[in-house]
C-alpha cells in the first residue's frame, strides 16, 4: 500500500510467487466501508455470483460474500479494524495436512506440495481493496501452479472488482441513509 504501513497480509504472507490487487475508491468512512465489508451478500454482487456457482460455491442470495464464504474455504484472521484477513492452504500432492492452524501453516510451513493463500479485503486512504498473494513452499509446486493461476486470474478478477463494487454500493446506501 501506499502508506508504507505494514498490513495483516504482510505479516501473513510478506513474499510471494503470484499475486492480484484490485482497488476501487469509496468516498465514506472506515467504520461504514468496513460493516460493508462484514455485511454485503452475494445478491449485491451478481457477476461475482454467477462466476462463484460455477465452481460449486455457496453463493445462496443473502450468504455475506467475505465472511461466511470465505471462512468456508480457510481460516480467517483477525487484523484490526481496516483489514479483513484470510488464511488458507492447499496440497497439490497426496501429502497429509502438516500440523498446526491454517494461519500458522500459511506462516511457516517449508514442506514441499503446499501452496499458501492469504486474501484480504481492507481499506485504507479512502481506497478499498483486495489483494491475493499465493506462494507454494518448492519449485514444482510454483510450476504445477503456474496453469491454474493463469487459468483463474481473469476470472478471478472479475469477481473480485464485482465483489468490490457490491461493498461500496452498500457503503454508499449507508451513508446516505445515516
Amino acid at each position: 500500500m501506499s502508506t508504507g504501513e505494514r498490513t495483516g497480509m504482510d505479516r501473513l504472507l510478506p513474499h510471494w510467487h503470484f499475486r492480484e490487487v484490485h482497488t476501487l475508491a469509496v468516498p465514506a468512512d472506515q467504520e461504514t466501508v468496513m460493516s460493508a465489508v462484514y455485511e454485503a451478500v452475494w445478491s449485491e454482487a451478481p457477476l461475482a455470483r454467477a462466476l462463484m456457482a460455477v465452481t460449486g460455491a455457496d453463493v445462496s442470495a443473502q450468504r455475506r460474500i467475505v465472511t461466511d464464504s470465505l471462512s468456508a474455504m480457510g481460516e480467517v484472521i483477525p487484523s484490526g479494524g481496516d483489514e479483513f484477513l484470510f488464511a488458507g492452504i492447499q496440497a497439490l500432492d497426496d501429502i497429509p495436512r502438516p500440523e498446526g492452524t491454517t494461519a500458522e501453516l500459511v506462516e511457516r510451513c517449508t514442506e514441499p506440495g503446499i501452496v499458501k493463500v492469504g486474501m484480504n479485503v481492507r481499506f485504507a486512504g479512502g481506497v478499498l481493496s483486495t489483494e491475493t498473494r499465493v506462494l507454494a513452499t518448492d519449485e514444482r509446486t510454483r510450476r504445477r501452479f503456474r496453469p491454474y493461476w493463469l487459468f483463474i486470474r481473469f476470472g478471478s478478477g472479475l469477481t473480485r472488482q464485482s465483489m468490490l463494487r457490491a461493498i461500496r454500493a452498500r457503503a454508499l446506501r449507508q451513508t446516505a441513509v445515516g
